[in-house]
């Protein structure tokens, strides 16, 4: 377990080095967007961080994995319908 731990630590400094240092800025309140951004007509658009690009890259990833994993096992009703034994007639007066 300790082995795993550190490889997952060492590939966590590895992605933490390979982003862009940002210069410190001095007065600016930018919370955790690393006071960078975009402004535009007063409103400003900060730089997503690592993080939310990484958990957004991930949902996909399981939103498109669900799509397919539906698509194979429903894919028939999908393209040719429900089978006719699921369509029943409403002249059964009850």
């Amino acid at each position: 377990m300790s082995a795993a731990r550190g490889a997952l630590l060492r590939l966590g400094a590895r992605l933490r080095l390979a982003q862009p240092m940002r210069p410190a800025s001095g007065a600016s309140r930018g919370f955790a967007s690393g006071g960078g951004g975009v402004t535009h007509e007063g409103v400003t658009l900060h730089d997503a961080s690592f993080a939310h690009k990484a958990l957004g890259t991930g949902f996909g990833a399981v939103m498109w994995f669900w799509v397919f994993y539906r698509f194979y096992h429903d894919g028939d009703t999908l393209i040719y319908g429900h089978a006719p034994h699921f369509e029943h007639d409403d002249d059964d007066h009850h």
